[in-house]
C-alpha cells in the first residue's frame, strides 16, 4: 500500500512540475519578458545616503564585459565628483549575475557630524550609477557616456542642520582638544571676495581667427555670494568676440575653437560676476592706446602718400612726380604775386613730403622699377625691410643711435605688412639696441606684429607673457592665445616643409668650433665623399644624401628632384625599408615625382613586411583616405601606435574624435585626447595642438585646466617651425660670409621668439661686435631661462656672477656666489667639463655646494672639501678626452699629490725620511761640485806642476816648497772622493724610498 501511495505522489508531483513549466513558458511567450542579451538593473538600492549600505546590481552580458559602480556627488563648487568606484570583470557570456556592493563613503558626505571634522561637503545631489562596458585592448577610458548599458538612482540628501552627531569612539588627543577649545567659540568669517573680476589686464591682439584667450574662474567661497552668482547667470552670453558662461566660470575672448573672433585689440576687461554691471571693455592704458593710435595714423598717412606717388608716376612723364607736391605756402604766395607759376593741383602736401623724406627719396630712386611694375605696394614692405637690415648696423661711434633712414624704413615696412620689421622695432625699443629703451613703444610694435598674424611676432608675444619679461605681465592663458595660433600655422607648415623657405632648425652654436667645422655644402669633401659612396651603391650613403637634399641639412641647398633620385635607388635597388617608405610617401604626395598611388601602396606593403613602423601608419592612411576602408585603417593605426608611431597615435585620435571607429561609431573625446597626448610626447605637431586645446580649456571630463602644460607643448612644436629654421639658416649664412651685423639682426629676430639657439648666438655676436654688456647679457639671461640652455651660456653667466661676487659688487656677494654655483651646476648636469671644473674651484674657495648638487657627484655635506673636489674632478675627467692632458686631469693629479704629501707629513718616520732626503740632496749639491773638480783634471795638473816646482825648488833653494804645501794631499783627496760617493749613495737610497712611499700614498 505504501508503495502504491509513493508512486501516486511521484506522478502527481511530476505532473505538477511539467504543468508549471508549460504555464511559465506560455506566459513568458505571451508577455515577451525574456531577458535580453545585455541587461543591467538595480535589485536593491538604498533611498538615502548612508555609509555601509549595500547595493545589489543584476546584469547579463553577451560577451566579456566590465561592471562599474560609482557614487557621484555634486556640490555648489564642484560637479561630478566621484567619491566611490568599484569594478568587476565578467568573462562568462549569457550568464545572469547579481553583484552586491557595499558603499564606503567618505566622512565628508556621511550623515553624521564628526567632532573635529570640518571638511564637510554641502551635497546638492548624490547619485549611484552602474554601467556595463565591453572589454577592449585599446587605451580608451571607460566612462558612463561610452558604456553599453547604464542605470542610476538619485539618493535623498539630508540637510546639514539635520545631520545627527557622531559619538566619539575615544578621547581626542590633547592637541585636538586645544584646537577645539580655541575655535569652538569663534565666529567664522568668510574671506573678502569681490564680485569684480579682472579678466584681462593687458591688451590682446586678436587676428580675427579661432584663437583667443580662455579663462576659468573659481566659485565664491562664500555660499551666499555663490548662490547670488548662480542666480544672476542662468545661460551663456555672447557679446562680439566675448563668449562667457559664468555658470561654469568659463570665458573666451577674441575667438575660440567654435567661435571666430574680430580682428583688433581687446582689454583690459572687467567682469561683474553678480550681474550688477555689464562686462566692461575699457580702452587700454593711455600710453599703449596713444602709441597704437599714433602708429596706425602714421601708417595710414604713409600708405596714402605712397599710393599718391605711385599713381602720379603711372600717369605722368618720368621724374615729373617731383612736381606733384606743392611748394611751401610762403613760396606759393610769392610766386602768385610775381605771376611766376600757376596754382598747382596738389597730390600731397609739402609737410607730408618732408615728414616721409626717406620714403620719398627711395621712391624717387626706384621710379623706373615702379613704372615697370616690378616694385609695387605688395613688394614694398619686404624691399624696405631688407634695405633697413643692410644699413641698420653698425651704429654710430657712440653706438647709441640707429640711423634715421633705417628707422624710417623699418617703420614704413611695418606699415606695409612686413611684421618682421615690427618685431625688430619692438626688440630695439625694449633692449636699447641703437634706440633709447622704451617698453611702451616696444609693446606697441609687439601688438602690431601679433595683429598682423606674423609667426615670429606671435611667438614673441607668447614668450614674453610666459616669462613676464619686458613689462609684459606673466599670463599663461594669454601666452596660450598666441601660441595656439602659431601652433596651428606650424601644423600646416609641417605638411609643406619641403618648400624652399622652410628648414629644420639645426643646433649650430657660433661659440663652438666643432659645430662650425661640421657644416658641409655641395662643394665640401664630406658631401663629395657621400656622393661617391652613394654612386657605388652604399645604401646608408644614398639615404643620407637623399635626406640632406630633401630637407636641406648642413647648409646643403634643397634639391627635391635629386633627393627623389637617391630615395628611389635606395628603395628599389637595395630594398631598404626606411627608404622604401620615404619614396612611397613621395609617390603618394607627388613631391618631385609624378603621383602614383598604386606603386606607392605596393612599396608601403613591402616596407611594412620588412619591419617599417611608419609604413604601417602609411597603410592605415591609404585604407582610410583612399579606399575608405576604416576597419583596416584602424587596424594598421593600432599596430603602428603599439610600436611607437606618433603618426599612428594621432590618426587613432582623429578617428575617435570623428566617430570613425567601426566597433565604436561615436565621438569619444576622452580616448582621442589620450591618443593626442601620447603622440605629443614624441613631438607630433598636430597632436600637440589638439592636446594643448583640451588642457587649456579643461572642458573634457577628467582633464583639469593646465595652461602651463598647454604652453609647454605648443612652444616645443612652434620652435621647430620651418620658417624659424629658415631665419636661423639665413643668419648662419650671413655669419659665414663675414656679415656679422646682418647675422646679429636675424639672430635677434629668432631670439625674440624664445629660441635658445638664436639667443645664445645673438649674445655671442653682441660680445664679438662689442655692442655693450646690455645686449650680451640680455640674451644670455633669456637663454638660461629656457628648459635646455646651452652650457656655454650657463658658463658665461656663471663667470659673470662669480666675477661680480669677487669684485665686491653692490649686490649680496653670497647670493651672487649662489647664482654662480647654480649656473655651473646646470652646465655640469648638461655634461660640460668646464662647469665641473668651475664647481671644484668654488668648493676649493670654501663655498658650500647644495646637497642636491653634491648627490649628483656621489658626495654629501659631511665630506671634506678635498674629497668633494676630487669626486667632481674625477667625473670631469670621465667626460673629457682620455688621451689628452686636460685642466681637470692636471687638477686631479695636483690634488692627489697634495693629498699624498699631507699623508706623509702625518707620520713621524715618513717625515724624518722626507727631511733626510732633503738634507742628502743639499749635501749632494755641495759635494758634487768638489768631486767634479777633483775628477775634471785640475788637481792632476796641479800635482804635475808641483812636482816640477819641487824639482826646481831643490835647484833654486826650496822657495816653492812652502807654497805647494797649501794644496790637498793625496790622502785628503781620496777621503773627499770616498765621502762624495757615500753621500751620493745615501741620497739615492733616501730619495728612492721617499718616492716609493709617495707613490704608494698617491695610488
Amino acid at each position: 500500500m505504501n508503495g502504491i501511495q509513493s508512486v501516486i505522489v511521484g506522478y502527481v508531483l511530476t505532473s505538477s512540475v511539467l504543468l508549471g513549466l508549460c504555464v511559465f513558458q506560455s506566459i513568458s511567450a505571451q508577455s515577451g519578458e525574456t531577458l535580453p542579451d545585455n541587461f543591467i538593473g538595480f535589485d536593491s538600492v538604498p533611498d538615502e545616503v548612508a555609509d555601509g549600505s549595500v547595493v545589489r546590481v543584476r546584469f547579463q552580458c553577451s560577451g566579456p564585459c566590465q561592471l562599474t559602480v560609482e557614487v557621484v556627488v555634486s556640490t555648489l563648487r564642484k560637479t561630478d565628483l566621484v567619491v566611490f568606484r568599484r569594478k568587476w570583470i565578467s568573462s562568462a557570456p549569457q550568464v545572469h549575475r547579481i553583484q552586491p556592493v557595499r558603499l564606503r563613503l567618505p566622512p565628508s558626505i556621511s550623515d553624521h557630524h564628526d567632532f573635529l571634522n570640518g571638511n564637510i561637503l554641502d551635497n546638492q545631489n548624490v547619485t549611484v550609477c552602474a554601467w556595463l562596458d565591453y572589454l577592449s585592448t585599446s587605451s580608451e577610458i571607460a566612462t558612463p557616456h561610452s558604456s553599453v548599458l547604464k542605470v542610476y538612482k538619485v539618493l535623498q540628501v539630508m540637510p546639514l542642520f539635520e545631520w545627527p552627531s557622531k559619538p566619539l569612539a575615544g578621547c581626542p588627543s590633547l592637541s585636538a582638544q586645544l584646537a577645539w577649545l580655541m575655535t569652538s567659540n569663534r565666529i567664522p568669517q568668510c574671506p573678502h571676495e569681490s564680485d569684480v573680476t579682472e579678466v584681462l589686464s593687458f591688451p590682446l591682439a586678436s587676428t580675427g581667427e579661432r584663437f583667443g584667450l580662455v579663462r576659468r574662474f573659481r566659485p565664491f567661497v562664500n555660499m551666499d555670494l555663490e548662490r547670488a552668482r548662480l542666480h544672476a547667470v542662468t545661460q551663456p552670453r555672447f557679446r562680439g568676440s566675448l563668449h562667457y558662461d559664468d555658470t561654469d566660470g568659463y570665458f573666451v575672448i577674441g575667438g575660440g575653437k567654435y567661435l571666430p573672433g574680430i580682428r583688433g585689440y581687446f582689454g583690459p576687461i572687467k567682469y561683474y560676476r553678480l550681474g550688477t554691471k555689464e562686462v566692461k571693455n575699457p580702452l587700454p592704458p593711455k600710453s599703449a592706446l596713444q602709441g597704437l593710435d599714433r602708429v596706425h595714423g602714421e601708417c595710414r598717412e604713409a600708405k596714402g602718400f605712397t599710393e599718391a606717388f605711385l599713381k602720379q608716376v603711372s600717369e605722368v612723364h618720368p621724374w615729373s612726380a617731383n612736381k606733384a607736391a606743392c611748394t611751401p605756402h610762403f613760396l606759393h604766395q610769392w610766386s602768385q604775386m610775381n605771376k611766376a607759376e600757376k596754382t598747382c593741383t596738389q597730390a600731397w602736401t609739402w609737410e607730408t613730403q618732408l615728414k616721409h623724406a626717406a620714403l620719398f627719396h627711395f621712391l624717387q630712386r626706384n621710379e623706373e622699377e615702379i613704372r615697370a611694375g616690378s616694385l609695387g605696394l605688395k613688394q614694398l614692405g619686404s624691399v624696405l625691410f631688407d634695405l633697413a637690415v643692410q644699413i641698420m648696423l653698425p651704429v654710430d661711434e657712440a653706438q647709441t643711435n640707429i640711423s634715421s633712414s633705417s628707422l624710417a624704413f623699418l617703420q614704413i615696412s611695418s606699415c606695409f605688412g612686413n611684421h618682421r620689421a615690427s618685431l625688430l622695432l619692438a626688440a630695439a625699443h625694449m633692449s636699447g639696441l641703437g634706440l633709447p629703451v622704451s617698453q611702451d613703444q616696444g609693446h606697441v610694435y609687439s601688438l602690431i606684429g601679433a595683429l598682423g598674424d606674423d609667426r615670429f611676432a606671435l611667438m614673441h608675444a607668447g614668450y614674453k607673457h610666459t616669462l613676464g619679461a619686458d613689462g609684459f605681465p606673466k599670463d599663461l592663458d594669454l601666452a596660450y592665445a598666441y601660441y595656439s595660433n602659431v601652433g596651428a600655422q606650424s601644423s600646416i607648415d609641417h605638411s609643406q616643409a619641403h618648400e624652399m623657405e622652410q628648414y629644420i632648425p639645426e643646433p649650430i652654436y657660433l661659440s663652438n668650433e666643432e659645430d662650425l667645422k661640421s657644416l658641409t655644402d655641395e662643394s665640401s669633401d664630406v658631401f663629395q665623399y657621400l656622393e661617391f659612396q652613394a654612386e657605388r651603391g652604399d645604401v646608408e650613403a644614398q639615404r643620407r644624401l637623399g635626406m640632406m637634399l630633401y630637407w636641406g641639412h648642413n647648409r646643403v641647398s634643397k634639391d627635391i628632384a635629386s633627393a627623389v633620385k637617391w630615395f628611389e635607388r635606395s628603395a628599389i635597388q637595395k630594398r631598404d625599408p626606411s627608404a622604401m617608405y620615404d619614396y612611397s610617401i613621395l609617390l603618394m604626395k607627388g613631391h618631385g615625382v609624378k603621383r602614383n598611388y598604386t606603386r606607392g601602396f605596393r612599396l608601403l606593403k613591402e616596407a611594412a613586411a620588412l619591419g617599417s613602423i611608419n609604413a604601417l601608419n602609411g597603410l592605415g592612411w591609404y585604407h582610410g583616405k583612399i579606399l575608405k576602408d576604416y576597419k583596416n585603417a584602424v587596424k594598421y593605426f593600432e599596430q603602428a601606435a603599439l610600436k611607437g608611431s606618433d603618426d599612428g597615435m594621432f590618426n587613432l585620435g582623429v578617428y575617435h574624435l570623428s566617430g570613425q571607429i567601426p566597433d565604436r561609431p561615436w565621438k569619444n573625446e576622452s580616448a582621442a585626447f589620450q591618443q593626442f597626448l601620447n603622440a605629443s610626447r614624441f613631438g607630433h605637431v598636430a597632436a600637440s595642438v589638439e592636446a594643448a586645446w583640451y588642457l587649456s580649456t579643461g572642458n573634457l571630463e577628467g582633464v583639469s585646466q593646465d595652461a602651463e602644460r598647454a604652453v609647454i607643448l605648443l612652444r616645443k612644436v612652434c620652435e621647430q617651425n620651418g620658417h624659424l629654421g629658415f631665419m636661423v639658416r639665413e643668419a648662419l649664412q650671413a655669419y659665414l660670409q663675414g656679415s656679422r651685423e646682418e647675422a646679429l639682426l636675424k639672430y635677434i629676430l629668432a631670439a625674440e621668439t624664445g629660441l635658445t639657439l638664436a639667443q645664445t648666438n645673438a649674445a655671442h655676436l653682441c660680445e664679438e661686435l662689442s655692442l655693450g654688456c646690455d645686449c650680451q647679457w640680455r640674451y644670455y639671461n633669456y637663454s638660461i631661462l629656457n628648459s635646455q640652455p646651452n652650457p656655454s651660456a650657463l658658463l658665461k653667466m656663471g663667470d659673470y656672477y662669480c666675477s661680480r661676487s669677487s669684485s665686491g659688487a653692490r649686490e649680496d656677494s653670497l647670493s651672487l656666489a649662489e647664482l654662480a654655483v647654480s649656473m655651473y651646476s646646470r652646465a655640469a648636469h648638461a655634461g660640460s667639463p668646464q662647469g665641473m671644473y668651475s664647481l671644484a674651484a668654488l668648493a676649493q674657495q670654501g663655498h658650500v655646494l647644495p646637497a642636491g648638487i653634491l648627490r649628483s657627484f656621489n658626495a654629501s655635506l659631511q665630506d671634506e672639501p678635498d674629497s668633494v673636489m676630487e669626486k667632481i674632478l674625477k667625473r670631469c675627467v670621465e667626460m673629457e678626452d682620455e688621451e689628452a692632458i686636460t685642466p681637470c686631469s692636471l687638477a686631479v693629479l695636483g690634488l692627489q699629490m697634495e693629498k699624498a704629501l699631507r699623508k706623509m707629513t702625518q707620520s713621524g718616520v715618513q717625515l724624518l725620511l722626507a727631511y733626510a732626503s732633503l738634507l742628502s740632496a743639499f749635501v749632494l749639491a755641495v759635494i758634487m761640485p768638489l768631486q767634479s773638480c777633483l775628477g775634471g783634471g785640475a788637481f792632476p795638473v796641479r800635482r804635475r806642476t808641483s812636482s816640477v816646482r819641487r824639482h826646481e825648488s831643490r835647484a833654486e833653494g826650496g822657495v816653492a816648497g812652502a807654497e805647494g804645501g797649501r794644496w790637498l794631499t793625496d790622502n785628503g783627496e781620496l777621503w773627499l772622493r770616498q765621502a762624495g760617493d757615500v753621500v751620493v749613495t745615501l741620497t739615492g737610497v733616501c730619495v728612492c724610498i721617499f718616492w716609493i712611499t709617495f707613490v704608494c700614498h698617491l695610488l
